[in-house]
């Protein structure tokens, strides 16, 4: 449950930062207003996420989603959206976990990158650049790394 809990709260994390790029004049007391609004209380002397369960965290994330935020883990233009496939949302997945398990210092995108390009001996502008087989083993590079 609380893998559930931080995934909600960094999908919040993700609306708030889209709202500040794409709506007018949104800012960090509108974002805590829609979190009062369903339920939110003081945490460190502000109104924070971390103080929603996972049902009022679902109705913030609603709440963006009325506001335009596009959900979906697509990318694109147009009409021509791309699902992110399962073995890239496991490598970032793993990643994350060996990150928040200490076992690095720095769990940033471009980290992850430059350990994809260790491990394929090329160039890893970024993760859709990778083949599949490439991919796999780096999963499986990663599972290891989390066993020790």
């Amino acid at each position: 449950m609380a893998d559930i809990l931080a995934h909600y709260i960094q999908l919040v994390g993700i609306a708030k930062s889209w709202a500040e790029k794409h709506l007018p004049g949104w800012d960090d007391d509108m974002h805590r207003t829609v979190l009062a609004r369903h339920g939110a209380t003081e945490h460190n002397g502000h109104i924070s996420a971390k103080t929603l369960n996972v049902p009022q965290l679902a109705n913030v994330l609603e709440d963006y989603v009325a506001r335009g935020w596009p959900r979906r883990n697509t990318y694109g233009a147009g009409n021509s959206t791309k699902a992110v496939s399962p073995q890239i949302g496991l490598i970032v997945k793993l990643w994350g976990k060996i990150g928040r398990a200490g076992k690095i210092t720095n769990a940033s995108r471009p980290a992850l990158l430059a350990f994809c390009a260790r491990q394929t001996a090329h160039n890893v502008p970024d993760l859709d650049s990778l083949t599949d087989m490439e991919r796999q083993a780096i999963i499986e590079a990663l599972k290891a790394w989390m066993a020790r």
